[in-house]
């Protein structure tokens, strides 16, 4: 019987086990800096000033197949005329990039499709499953085990996709075919893994971005421009003072364009382009 009196060791509280590695990595990720690049380039980064509107399942439908298309036809194609691989008999297209062109061509506001979850789990996919194809290759007989191989494969890189938060379901698939359908390819599985993964980023930035948003965060939801160590200091400062109607009623208010006489604020999160910003100048000349 489970014992759930507040005296119980810590060591079988197991829903406190939790390990969040962004918290140590997310201090040294710098904030991304689209809002600082062209309006044309940072839309097709996945940035927006605002969030774009809902589209119905009918234009998703014809977008995803047209993407899809694409995308694994130019996969296939380079991966197909690239001589190296060819010679060290390489598919002519991964079979796990199939499950992943859904995720990156379709369900693209899943954490799953996100850049940071594909090239990460893929990654770790193929370097983990050769490594284990090339273990049971060391014994002739664990070789011809590929039903504790493959689930081996699969299963390390599951755990390993969980703690570093890079979950990408179809980098499974990536780790078990590399055991028990290509384990003869060996290490240039991982060459072959990672171009597919790159292409299949390109075009879903090319695609995605014409009427939807894709990614919707490069490595994580949270805002690097503030750090944990900020957050946790302003949560104790907001906790000392007492509540101030006169913030709280500017921070309900949207985001305003301010023009005085001889100065012009835009915030941060509002692009507006050259021309744009000069007629506002013009205005603010115009104030007596």
């Amino acid at each position: 019987m489970w014992d759930h009196s507040p005296h119980t060791n810590s060591w079988f509280e197991y829903h406190r086990w939790h390990f969040d590695i962004d918290r140590y990595i997310n201090p040294f990720i710098p904030a991304p800096p689209w809002r600082w690049l062209p309006r044309p380039i940072s839309h097709f980064l996945g940035y927006r000033p605002q969030p774009p509107p809902p589209m119905g399942n009918v234009l998703i439908a014809l977008w995803s197949l047209v993407s899809i298309f694409c995308g694994l036809s130019i996969i296939t194609s380079v991966t197909m005329n690239v001589p190296a691989f060819q010679h060290h008999n390489s598919p002519s297209v991964i079979a796990s990039f199939g499950a992943a062109a859904v995720l990156e061509y379709c369900a693209i506001e899943s954490p799953f499709s996100q850049p940071r979850n594909a090239i990460i789990g893929q990654t770790l996919a193929s370097v983990i499953g050769v490594c284990i194809a090339k273990l049971f290759a060391l014994n002739p007989h664990a070789k011809h085990l590929p039903e504790l191989g493959g689930p081996l494969s699969v299963a390390i890189v599951t755990a390993l996709m969980a703690l570093t938060n890079t979950i990408h379901p179809p980098a499974g698939a990536t780790a078990l075919l590399a055991v028990t359908q290509v384990p003869d390819m060996g290490w240039w599985l991982i060459p072959v893994v990672l171009l597919g993964v790159a292409l299949m980023q390109v075009s879903a930035l090319l695609f995605n971005n014409i009427q939807r948003r894709f990614p919707i965060y490069w490595w994580t939801a949270h805002d690097l421009s503030k750090r944990p160590e900020e957050d946790e200091e302003s949560a104790r400062d907001k906790e000392r003072r007492p509540p101030s109607t006169t913030e709280e009623s500017f921070s309900d208010q949207p985001e305003q364009v301010i023009v005085r006489k001889g100065e012009v604020f835009v915030p941060d999160s509002l692009w507006v382009s050259a021309e744009e910003r000069e007629a506002l100048e013009r205005i603010s000349e115009r104030i007596k």
